[in-house]
Order: C-alpha cells, then structure tokens, then sequence
C-alpha cells in the first residue's frame, strides 16, 4: 500500500529517492484537508484568477477544468489543480455562506439539517443568551406550532403537555407588559384554573375561576348572579298552588304557566316532607323517587328538614302534532312554558326524569346546561339517566322577536302513556349560574304580602 487508508497521503517507501517530496506532498495533502475551508460550493465553473491553495467544493455539472469532478474538493496549487475525493463523514466550512456542511457518501448536506437529534441540552438560547434562570431562552417576533399530519406519519393532532409537581406548586402562563407582569392564567398554588389580572406587576386581582371538580365558573370581582336567584314562577316551583310560602305545603296543583299539548296531562308524583322518617324524622316516609331527587340536590346531613316541594308526574296524550325528529325517532309535543311576554334574557331550571321511555327537552338554539355542563342541542333524557338537572340560557331581544312565547321550557315524548316525572323548576331572570344542588328557587311571592 502505497498510500494512507484514510486521508490517501502517500508513504515515504524504503528504497524511495528524495523522500523530501513525497513528505512534502503530504504535508500539502493535510494543509488542504485538515481544518478544510472552502470558498465556495455552488461553483461548476472554474474561478478566473484563484488564490493559491484556494479551495472549492465542485458544483454539479461542472465544465472546462472541473469537468467530471462533481461533489470533489479542487485545490489551486502551483498554478493547476488537484482534486481530492471526500470520504463519508467529512465536514467542511463554506465561508461564502457561513455554514457548515458533511458529505453523506453522495452529496454535501448542511450541518444543521443533519441534526434531527439534540438531546439533554442544559442551556439553549434563540436569538438571546440562556442563563440558569432562564435555561430555554428565545427572542423572535413570531412562533410556530402545528400538528403533524396524517400523510407525515403523525395524527393530525396537536397537544401541548405542561406539568407541575404538586398542588401547591405553580403552572401558569404569564404575560408581562415591558418586563411588568399583566396577566397570569394556569393552575396558580392550587389545581382551580384561575386567570388574574394586575396593573402594575405587584398587585393580583383574581378575574375568572373555574372549580377542578365542579367545572363551575367563578367571578370573583364581577356582578354576575351565582348560586343564587329569584324565581318568576309565583309558586317557586312546589306544585302546591301560588300561596305557597310556608315550610309546609297542602295539597298537589300543576301550575298554569305550563301549557299541555297532545292530551298530556299532570298528576302529584310524590311530596318530599319536612321532618320525614327517612333521615330520621316522624312526619311520614318519602316516595322512591322523591327520595333519589333528594339524595341528589341536597347533602346528607340535610335532607331530614327543608321546604317541601310536590313532584309532578305528567303522562303523554295520544296527540301527535308538533312533531320533532332526533336521532331517527319522533318525539311530539307534550308541555311547554305558557305564551306571554318574554324577557330579553332568562334562565330556567328544573329536574327531570324519564320513567317509561326516552323523552326529549327541545333546544331552541340555547345553551343547555345538562348536570353542569354546557352543551347544545335537543337532550336525549332516558330512564336510565335518573333524575337530570337542566338549565338552559336563554336570549332574544323582544325588538326582534315577532311572538311572546318563551321557549327555555319545552318537553317532547314519543307515545302516548309514556310518563316523566318533573320537580322544582324555576325561571330566572337574566343569564344565571345555576347550581345542579340549587334545589328550590325561591319566587317572587316569597317577599310579597
């Protein structure tokens, strides 16, 4: 072997007459190869007057001098020039551009695409200096995150994980104006999602809450009725008639400001009593039904006193006008809130339970509030849903509404004989947060002579 296995300089072999040039043709060899330097790559045409030892990488399709030498490194030298092959895994630096480039076996490739790996790094600064407080540092004026496609290899999806150590710690994104801190949003010394507020970085005001396990929204400074309401329904909901103001109540009686349809018609469904015996009173014992209403709206410790409210029990008639279709079954007509002036933004709640098959309360485009959570759409509300709380939101201007009937209440059932059960509703005035326990909303009789 007359030459180096890597770098292919030549051997000073043993019987070799001046042996000064090939030692010095070597030493050319690893002047042109070690810390390699080209001027330029993009080059198929030799330059006109290059420097000496001047160094290029050959562009594709190279002509005259470089013809035939595509992808090698020309050296100027003595006035002619050598070419030198690269082996796989050779860098150089192109100073025209001021990158770094490997050969792969086939072509030169930039460094920087090269890099598909950077793992454990302890600083990383873009654009700016990282520093121990700060190890993940970047100064830009725009970022970009999007998800992976399907036809990439990903899913489409896009979901961004951050996470902290425990409850008391702090998870937040924080926005500051000129260094000055305006706006926290994140799970801040609790796991509540909380976004606060501050005009000079020091003082926090507390602007949203929402509860981790209830999913209700909090106002902390804003006038929004929580948790609390007046009912419009002048028996607040009890079934008993529009005098009804004590803790106790007489006899059972649906409330005109239902309307029926279709031949349904309202039976007493059962009496949640005052004192009862199922908690540990002696007034009498509660229906199975009244009984998981109760179990449901009020904690344990309070469920042998409290006003007491009637169940209505409500049956459909044979009727089939208005008809409504959801989820490929129809559903008619059975009990509305009755035609009268509306106001501009009302809420109603109420508990609802199917007994004998699926009935359906109609959306008219409102927020539907099923056991807490928002949703849109008709509800589906089946026997095996047990008791549902229901609250739904709803507007509309009276300027531009051409009729009266308030739409917030409506209930459709599929055949006639199949019964619902229907307790405590109340219609509140404006868009409220209403509780799923709240129970009885106390009316506007409550306070009247």
């Amino acid at each position: 072997m007359d030459t180096t296995a890597n770098l292919d300089l030549p051997y000073i072999m043993p019987s070799q007459a001046q042996k000064h040039v090939t030692h010095n043709e070597a030493l050319e060899l690893l002047d042109a190869i070690v810390q390699l330097a080209v001027l330029d790559r993009d080059r198929s045409v030799p330059p006109g007057e290059p420097g000496e030892a001047a160094r290029y990488i050959v562009a594709t399709d190279a002509e005259g001098a470089w013809e035939g030498q595509d992808g090698r490194i020309a050296l100027w030298r003595d006035g002619g020039w050598r070419f030198l092959s690269p082996r796989e895994g050779w860098t150089a630096w192109v100073i025209g551009e001021a990158v770094a480039v490997r050969w792969t076996g086939s072509d030169w490739q930039n460094m920087a695409d090269a890099a598909t790996l950077l793992q454990n790094l302890s600083l990383l600064g873009v654009g700016t200096t990282a520093d121990a407080g700060n190890p993940f540092a970047a100064k830009l004026n725009n970022a970009l995150w999007t998800a992976r496609a399907t036809g990439e290899g990903g899913d489409g999806d896009l979901r961004y994980t951050m996470n902290k150590q425990a409850t008391a710690n702090v998870l937040s994104l924080l926005m500051q104006s000129n260094w000055s801190g305006r706006a926290e949003i994140g799970l801040v010394g609790d796991d509540d999602l909380v976004v606060k507020v501050s005009a000079n970085g020091t003082s926090w005001k507390e602007a949203l809450k929402v509860d981790r396990s209830s999913g209700k929204v909090s106002f902390a400074n804003t006038r929004l009725l929580s948790n609390f309401a007046v009912s419009l329904l002048p028996d607040s909901g009890r079934f008993a008639g529009n005098a009804a103001k004590a803790i106790t109540i007489g006899a059972f009686s649906f409330p005109s400001y239902f309307t029926f349809l279709n031949g349904t018609t309202a039976a007493d469904g059962g009496k949640f009593i005052y004192d009862n015996n199922d908690y540990g009173g002696a007034a009498g014992s509660l229906p199975a039904a009244v009984k998981a209403l109760v179990d449901m709206i009020r904690s344990p410790t309070h469920r042998r006193y409290g006003n007491e409210f009637r169940v209505a029990e409500l049956t459909m008639g044979s009727g089939t006008s208005v008809p409504v279709v959801v989820s490929g079954d129809t559903y008619y007509q059975s009990v509305f809130l009755a035609f009268g002036p509306r106001a501009m933004a009302m809420t109603f709640h109420a508990y609802i339970r199917a007994l004998d098959a699926p009935i359906v309360w109609i959306s008219n485009g409102q927020t539907m509030v099923r056991n807490g959570a928002a949703m849109q759409g008709h509800q589906i509300i089946a026997p095996g849903d047990g008791w549902v709380s229901m609250a739904v939101q709803d507007t509309l201007s009276p300027y531009s509404n051409v009729g009266y009937q308030p739409t917030p209440f409506t209930i459709n059932a599929a055949a006639q004989g199949h019964r619902y059960l229907l307790a405590c509703p109340a219609l509140i005035p404006g868009i409220t947060a209403v509780d799923v326990n709240v129970g009885i909303v106390a009316g506007i009789n409550r306070w009247l002579p």
